[in-house]
């Protein structure tokens, strides 16, 4: 939000946060799944735990489509939101066990570090610097597009003046 990639709305927050439980609604030990077993017990069964709801090209796929029925001004709001929780998500299995990256097209799984046991040492060891390396580029580092100026009406929400018309009594 910050890089303005993503509109500043507390729906597209909430949308965010929900895609980033969304990967783990194929196991019922999960905050989702348990909420939603019938669905989570099928895909479980179907495709296995960090199967189909953990694949990058499903996302791909997503984005394609909503890109193509909505626009591509939909992947700016709380479309967009939902896939980039669902993609952090996956991003950050891929060092504890792995993810069917290229399900369903292959059941191989992608591992991007040796096997971390969720919860344990090497994951805090591991998570605490990246998170650390993003905390800093999302408060000082350069967006990803250089030079990317984001259309006015993102803006103005933003710079308003709403501040300065706030008056304290002494």
């Amino acid at each position: 939000m910050r890089w303005h990639v993503l509109s500043p709305e507390p729906l597209s927050v909430c949308t965010g946060l929900l895609g980033s439980l969304l990967p783990d609604v194929d196991t019922e030990r999960s905050m989702l799944g348990s909420r939603v077993k019938i669905l989570s017990r099928f895909l479980a069964k179907a495709f296995g735990h960090r199967g189909l709801t953990h694949s990058g090209l499903m996302l791909l796929v997503a984005a394609a489509v909503l890109n193509g029925l909505l626009g591509s001004e939909s992947l700016r709001g709380p479309w967009g939101a939902l896939l980039l929780g669902a993609a952090t998500h996956i991003a950050a299995d891929l060092p504890t066990g792995g993810c069917q990256v290229f399900a369903p097209l292959s059941r191989s799984r992608l591992s991007l570090w040796p096997y971390v046991r969720t919860g344990g040492i090497g994951e805090i060891m591991l998570l605490v610097p990246i998170l650390c390396l993003l905390g800093w580029a999302g408060f000082f580092g350069n967006g990803p597009v250089p030079a990317h100026h984001l259309p006015s009406a993102h803006h103005s929400r933003l710079r308003g003046h709403v501040l300065k018309d706030i008056s304290f009594s002494s």
